[in-house]
């Protein structure tokens, strides 16, 4: 529901969501729902970077990803983390 663009700031979704299809802690296929009060930061959009999903950089795909390490997860700040997880959840393994 919110089209992608250039435009430097956060936008608003009620549909937004994350989701894993392999985790490295072996949980099962998940979908991560925004939480309710931070639907207007589902996601940001710059110009000069890749994607970021949430206002805690839940996760941020940082420009050259390919071949800078400047990326990084922080899943449980504005998307739900999966049940049985608390805190900060890294569906990747890898130190954020």
């Amino acid at each position: 529901d919110t089209a992608w663009s250039s435009d430097d700031g956060y936008k608003t979704s009620a549909k937004a969501f994350l989701f894993t299809l392999k985790c490295h802690s072996e949980h099962a296929p998940t979908k991560m729902r925004l939480k309710e009060r931070n639907i207007g930061y589902a996601v940001c959009h710059n110009y000069s970077s890749g994607p970021v999903f949430g206002a805690g950089y839940d996760i941020f795909v940082g420009d050259n990803a390919n071949s800078r390490s400047c990326s990084s997860t922080n899943v449980g700040h504005t998307y739900e983390c999966p049940a049985g997880l608390s805190g900060r959840y890294n569906p990747t393994g890898n130190p954020s």
